[in-house]
């Protein structure tokens, strides 16, 4: 079904190849896993394999691809995307209406399938997906979690030979994980579809028993790191939070209303110094939104916020900015600059807070993110995972005291969840000195604080000292480390705890 013979591409202006020498012969039918470092070519591969590279995108290219036993560069595109179809890293790049209806409709309203047929298809596949009580949703309202399963519907319902998914649970809650892991495993084994899925999730994905694929540095490797197989999670030197300090976020009621639609509901919180905050729960109950509501970029209709003793929403973002580090959901949405260089420093010369240090600190942590060789590049020329270093490190050089991050460790392999866990630490200890993580600790009630959105527990595990368990606009569960597992598998959230339940660390 997919051949790649001796196949190697570097994009136009690139210093390295992205793929080098890469023969993968995929059969009709077979259920593959792709795996590998961030940043290893497992994106162009995707690219490569759907024919989106070879006469079509601005590049080098050695060897061949055949899909079908079709050279997809001598093919019409819209030929070969009837057979072998991508469903990309984010979801908002498929898009092109504006209902979740009309979006499962669109591609076989292109190839004039009968009307019958494509109402039938599509209620066929929002059902598989879950995503039957959307369909008349705008899909500028839905959670990423939720694109991404209308993304994954729209190619389902085309019904193609193939389907390449590139990391199609990055926003997926863990239960949304499994259950489309298992659903594109039983379509492999029912009718015959061959799924090649790239995925860092690996340990929801090989039960199913893939064909395991491993990219090292644009390489098939034969023999995949152990980290690869069994990542064992970071740990994060956290700290106790400081209950006699005041809060640096506090919320009592907030309440946020959006088209119509209640998205959070009576949300009260406190966070003090040193806390790292979990906040989990299913797509679409109001997670971001929560985030979005602690700085003020979404308008509540009840409640208050104060965040670093500053009132929200009568303080201005650009004021409230200097003391809080907010990474999006979607790494596109804060990209501005057009260098990866500018992109680093963009907050801290925006804010108008320079420091003598932040231009050796950007350069070291570009060092240590792998991005040194890509300063000069423009930030969307960079992998997803590599997007979200980049998202971050903007995000801390200003030296906030309050971190707000939405799945910042999505495309992530474990050495990056291991980087951005140190940052996050050190930002936490808030240290005096010029770069982030350098000299004394401040007091411990000048610590500062975070919450992240993430779908890993096993970062939260040994990273955080909270849980909040966020569903239907409510926290539902707000409990400590590490009894907060124990709590979520009583409620019948067994997809949110790890296999196993670690002594807290300290």
């Amino acid at each position: 079904m997919i051949h790649l013979e001796q196949f190697g591409w570097r994009f136009a202006g690139a210093p390295s190849w992205a793929l080098q020498d890469v023969s993968l012969h995929i059969e009709p039918g077979e259920f593959v896993a792709v795996a590998g470092p961030s940043g290893s070519g497992k994106t162009t591969l995707a690219l490569a394999a759907c024919g989106l590279l070879l006469g079509r995108h601005a590049g080098d290219a050695t060897g061949t691809v055949h899909v079908g036993g079709k050279d997809v560069a001598a093919e019409p595109l819209q030929r070969v995307a009837e057979t072998i179809a991508l469903v990309q890293q984010n979801p908002e790049a498929h898009f092109a209406t504006l209902t979740v209806a009309d979006e499962i409709a669109f591609g076989m309203e292109n190839r004039c399938l009968a009307p019958d047929d494509i109402r039938r298809r599509s209620a066929e596949a929002m059902e598989l997906l879950s995503i039957t009580h959307l369909a008349d949703r705008s899909l500028a309202t839905l959670s990423g979690g939720e694109q991404q399963r209308v993304a994954v519907a729209s190619i389902v319902a085309g019904k193609p030979d193939a389907i390449v998914l590139d990391e199609p649970t990055a926003s997926l809650d863990p239960q949304a994980s499994r259950d489309l892991f298992r659903t594109l495993a039983d379509l492999c084994r029912q009718t015959h579809l061959t799924v090649v899925i790239i995925e860092h999730k690996l340990a929801q994905l090989l039960p199913l028993n893939p064909r395991l694929v491993c990219l090292e540095a644009g390489r098939l490797s034969d023999a995949p790191e152990p980290s690869v197989l069994s990542p064992q999670s970071p740990v994060l030197s956290t700290h106790s939070s400081v209950l006699d300090a005041p809060p640096i976020v506090d919320a009592s009621g907030l309440t946020v209303r959006l088209g119509g639609r209640t998205i959070l509901d009576d949300v009260s919180l406190q966070v003090r110094p040193g806390e790292t905050v979990a906040i989990l729960g299913p797509n679409g109950g109001g997670k971001s939104t929560l985030l979005h509501g602690l700085l003020g970029l979404v308008a509540s209709d009840r409640g208050s916020v104060r965040v670093c003793d500053l009132p929200v929403p009568e303080t201005p973002v650009s004021r409230l900015a200097a003391h809080v580090g907010l990474v999006f959901q979607n790494a596109d949405h804060q990209l501005v600059a057009d260098t990866v260089w500018h992109e680093a420093l963009f907050a801290t010369r925006a804010l108008e807070t320079p420091r003598a240090d932040a231009e050796a600190q950007a350069d070291d942590l570009l060092q240590r993110a792998g991005l040194a060789d890509r300063k000069r590049d423009h930030p969307y020329r960079l992998s997803w995972g590599q997007k979200r270093r980049l998202n971050i490190i903007s995000a801390v050089l200003h030296r906030p005291r309050l971190l707000l991050l939405d799945e910042p460790f999505a495309g992530q392999d474990w050495e990056n969840v291991a980087f951005l866990l140190e940052i996050i630490d050190q930002v936490l200890n808030r240290s005096g000195g010029g770069a982030v993580g350098s000299g004394e600790p401040v007091h411990p009630q000048q610590r500062g604080a975070c919450l992240m959105v993430t779908h890993d527990p096993r970062v939260v595990q040994r990273s955080c000292t909270r849980v909040l368990f966020v569903s239907d606009g409510r926290i539902t569960l707000d409990a400590s480390m590490p009894e907060a597992f124990q709590r979520l598998r009583n409620m019948g959230h067994d997809a949110y705890a790890p296999d196993e339940v670690l002594s807290p660390q300290r």
